[in-house]
């Protein structure tokens, strides 16, 4: 077992378990679950997945965030994207993963190797289903990403990434305004974005005075998804 892995207890006290594949285990498939999978605790800066490394498990977020990245040739860092909490790492088993995994802060999440996961499938056909699923949504994520940075303006790609945040970590405040923490960088927003760090502050300062953003600290940002 990895250092930081430990068993798990209980799994009906997941937060996160009807988000996952083990919504579609049945009591038998759970016990064997709980016999197999191991909870990681990951530091923060630290990798769960590197970029050419082989990995064989799939990782469920239970709490925290992550970054993930890639090296261009010239040796620049490109964020290909974030995952939160109940967002799949790893969904595929490979001798080489595509980019590097990153704790943006401390976090925990849950281990299922993919051999088991290959076992479970056989009697619990909802396991492949989701995953199947995942590896759809991530694909039209990455499609996504491509018209944003192609496509869109300034304005338009920090609007969307702000709405895309605040459904994935926010809360609303009332009066129809949401609050999403920044577990990110600005820096690592503005590479997502493919924007300069000058051009994303300014954009930011933009849709505040339109009245889009109510207030945005290097914490968090409050806005309005409907104007």
């Amino acid at each position: 077992m990895k250092s930081g892995d430990a068993r798990a207890g209980s799994c009906d006290i997941c937060d996160v378990r009807e988000r996952s594949i083990c919504m579609d285990l049945d009591p038998r498939a759970m016990q064997q679950v709980e016999k197999t999978m191991a909870r990681r605790t990951v530091a923060k800066h630290r990798a769960i997945l590197s970029e050419g490394e082989p990995n064989d498990s799939l990782y469920i977020v239970l709490r925290g965030s992550f970054r993930l990245s890639k090296l261009l040739e010239d040796g620049r860092r490109q964020v290909t994207g974030f995952i939160f909490e109940g967002d799949f790492l790893g969904v595929r088993q490979t001798d080489q993963s595509a980019y590097t995994a990153e704790a943006l802060e401390d976090s925990l999440v849950c281990c299922f190797p993919h051999k088991f996961l290959d076992e479970a499938a056989e009697t619990s056909p909802g396991v492949k289903d989701r995953l199947i699923a995942k590896g759809q949504t991530e694909y039209h994520k990455a499609q996504d990403h491509i018209v944003l940075l192609g496509k869109k303006t300034a304005e338009e790609r920090v609007a969307s990434f702000m709405k895309t945040l605040a459904e994935a970590v926010g809360e609303e405040r009332g009066g129809g305004f949401v609050e999403a923490p920044f577990s990110m960088s600005r820096q690592d927003i503005a590479d997502y974005l493919g924007l300069r760090l000058e051009t994303l502050s300014r954009t930011l300062s933009a849709l505040k005075k339109k009245g889009f953003i109510d207030s945005v600290t290097r914490k968090s940002v409050i806005l309005k998804l409907e104007l």
